[in-house]
């Protein structure tokens, strides 16, 4: 009833709560007003209202290269609310937009001067944007409330890559053992790494592989003729 009444007579205007209304007199910003109904002078006044509770703004997955060059996929999230409508209203021509551009710019800054190390402190890389986001904060008449990363994966590529540096430390870590502390020489280390079968020199042990069948003894040509011709003149004699 009340916008109806509002929008028909032009002389009034309802701020509710969670909201403000910036009052201009021909074009000039003259004052801030609560909740409530404010009447106006119609052409003279009128009045801007402005949500000024809490409010949160996702900042979207944006793909960042680190310094090292890994990639990463970074979102975020921002809880923030108006604390001078006056600066919100004229120092900016749209709030939102303007916000999440310097969101973009800030959270870009930060993450690509992080290396794969570096990376991991994620306390210290979001006191950073709240840090950076001070000037903002002063300048628009907002207060953060809150800021935190929403998204924050490696791309395809890069979890590649850190697998395999990964897998290569696992290696050079079992070379270390192998070669340092059990004396084996460089060739075999490397072998019982990858994997390879390779006969070790100045080895002694070897495994011996039963045959399930035993084969048999091998016959010299000649020899059963002397044995039964021997046998054959020990029965004559006799």
């Amino acid at each position: 009833m009340l916008e109806f009444l509002q929008a028909m007579t032009g002389i009034f205007v309802v701020v509710y709560e969670g909201q403000h209304a910036l009052k201009f007199h021909l074009g000039r910003a003259i004052g801030v007003v609560g909740p409530g109904v404010h009447f106006k002078i119609p052409i003279l006044q009128r009045f801007q209202v402005v949500a000024t509770k809490d409010t949160t703004l996702d900042l979207e997955p944006q793909v960042i290269q680190l310094s090292d060059e890994l990639v990463y996929e970074v979102g975020a999230k921002v809880v923030y609310q108006i604390v001078d409508l006056r600066k919100a209203v004229i120092e900016v021509d749209n709030l939102v937009e303007g916000l999440k551009n310097r969101l973009v710019i800030i959270v870009q800054n930060v993450v690509k001067a992080q290396d794969r190390h570096s990376i991991r402190d994620m306390s210290r890389m979001v006191d950073e944007v709240k840090q950076a986001l001070g000037p903002v904060e002063q300048q628009w008449g907002v207060q953060v409330h809150e800021f935190g990363f929403s998204t924050f994966s490696p791309t395809p590529e890069t979890m590649e890559i850190t697998q395999l540096q990964k897998l290569a430390h696992e290696k050079l870590s079992l070379y270390r053992q192998f070669h340092d502390e059990q004396g084996l020489n460089p060739e075999a280390a490397v072998s019982l790494i990858s994997g390879a079968v390779m006969a070790l020199s100045g080895q002694s042990a070897r495994l011996a592989v039963p045959s399930p069948l035993a084969p048999a003894q091998p016959t010299v040509a000649g020899e059963n003729q002397d044995v039964s011709t021997h046998n054959s003149g020990n029965d004559h004699d006799g």
